[in-house]
């Protein structure tokens, strides 16, 4: 059905600008109302009967219906259009409210919204920010990028129910967040850079037990809790003991991320990642790949390509620029997906990407995770903000601890406020001594003031 579907929403993209001209006349309105009408009414069951035996297609849904159809094809994709919407109104609907499948999104792709009430004000609903699409009033939008470029997004249905529970509740909202910072998580050591290019980040001072004790503390008060990026020296440091003793934790940890290397890609090269684990109840559920590659000095300060002609730049002295040695095969945004919720965890300079944030709305996150280690607030508002206000979602970023004073921000929160100074927060922990190791975002109050530190 997911298929089927998008096949007809890319048609139907295609050619939106007819389609929405021909949605004005009053006839072609009732023609088309009738089509959405009548598939609607055929039960799902049928629709992947028909999908699996075309032939069948007249018996199982009936003359009438088909002959509606096909008479919509004279001014095709009008056709198509009926199809797709009616589809949507209904059997499309029971996938996404049922399966424990993924969903594959591509261009063309109906994206159902993912909504949950909330117990304040929001920004403006997605169904309003929706409504010049082909698909309104119904609550989806078709995604507009392709499987096949270098990122492509998954939504992953496998832990619906267990995911709806853990991060919103009838009477409690929206689940608060736990942002966690090791003592001295800003402190890395790597292999001497070569040709500028680095690897192998990792903490100088790995303590596993300090980890798990900040992880402990939160238990009881939070459903998920982030560590900073490059906090592990392997991506599974923390694994066997999360699943030991699944309930001594927070039910959704991000475990930061670590280096490592892959097998080999389909080149034959090697793969070398930036890799963080998403564990749901012990159990490793998703894996995220960094795939823009942190560009700066030693010191931690990311830097911009230059923007200023090259001959105004010669007379000053080139700084040495080093570069994390990402290989650049295509990656996988697994989307853990509920009816109400959809989780997606990037790091650090992934936020900066042009890409990203759009692929992100577009598959209708409302709950993003990320583990950083920078020096720089740079561009997390952006990312932030556009999952706050297009998808009503909350955004959590766990920061590396660098210095005593709490410089840039340990946390950067945000949650779906109308007004910007409530929307989004770096928080330094300043002035707090020592410096806090654990922030608790409380996501149904407004910022500042939903972090409280310890």
């Amino acid at each position: 059905m997911p298929d089927l579907a998008r096949l007809l929403g890319k048609a139907c993209m295609e050619r939106a600008d007819e389609l929405s001209l021909m949605r004005r006349d009053a006839q072609t309105k009732t023609e088309l109302e009738r089509i959405e009408l009548g598939v609607a009414e055929v039960p799902l069951a049928t629709w992947e009967e028909v999908i699996r035996a075309p032939s069948l297609l007249e018996e199982r849904i009936g003359p009438d219906l088909v002959a509606l159809i096909w008479s919509a094809r004279a001014r095709q994709p009008l056709d198509f259009f009926g199809v797709l919407r009616g589809l949507c109104r209904k059997p499309l609907a029971t996938v996404y409210a049922t399966t424990v499948d993924q969903i594959e999104l591509s261009q063309g792709t109906p994206v159902r919204f993912a909504t949950r009430p909330l117990k304040f004000k929001p920004t403006t609903k997605q169904m309003k920010l929706n409504r010049n699409s082909l698909l309104y009033p119904y609550p989806y939008s078709l995604f507009p990028y392709s499987s096949r470029e270098q990122l492509r997004v998954i939504l992953d249905f496998a832990h619906r129910d267990r995911l709806d529970d853990l991060t919103w509740d009838k009477e409690d909202g929206l689940s608060r967040i736990a942002t966690i910072h090791p003592a001295r998580g800003g402190e890395i050591e790597y292999s001497p850079p070569e040709n500028g290019r680095i690897f192998d980040v990792r903490p100088k001072h790995w303590d596993p037990d300090a980890i798990l004790n900040l992880l402990s503390e939160v238990r009881e008060e939070v459903a998920i809790a982030v560590l900073p990026e490059l906090s592990l020296p392997t991506p599974g440091a923390l694994e066997q003991a999360l699943a030991e003793e699944p309930g001594a934790y927070p039910p959704i940890v991000v475990a930061g991320s670590a280096h490592c290397r892959e097998g080999v890609g389909d080149d034959g090269s090697e793969i070398r990642a930036n890799e963080s684990r998403v564990y749901l109840d012990g159990r490793c559920v998703a894996i995220a790949h960094k795939h823009h590659s942190y560009e700066g000095d030693d010191e931690g300060e990311e830097r911009e390509s230059p923007q200023e002609p090259e001959e105004e730049r010669l007379e000053e002295p080139e700084e040495e620029t080093l570069t994390e040695d990402l290989t650049e095969e295509p990656k996988t945004i697994l989307v853990l997906s509920g009816a109400r919720t959809r989780v997606a965890v990037i790091i650090c300079a992934d936020a900066l990407d042009l890409q990203i944030p759009r692929l992100l709305v577009s598959a209708g996150v409302n709950l993003l995770l990320i583990p950083a280690m920078t020096r720089q607030s740079g561009s997390f508002s952006t990312v932030l903000g556009d999952i706050a206000g297009y998808c009503q979602g909350v955004g959590a970023v766990a920061n590396a601890r660098f210095v005593e004073d709490g410089e840039p921000f340990l946390c950067f929160a945000a949650a779906p406020r109308p007004e910007p100074a409530k929307q989004l927060a770096p928080l330094t922990g300043k002035g707090i001594k020592p410096l806090p190791q654990i922030g608790i975002f409380d996501p149904n109050r407004p910022l500042p003031g939903a972090v409280s530190w310890r």
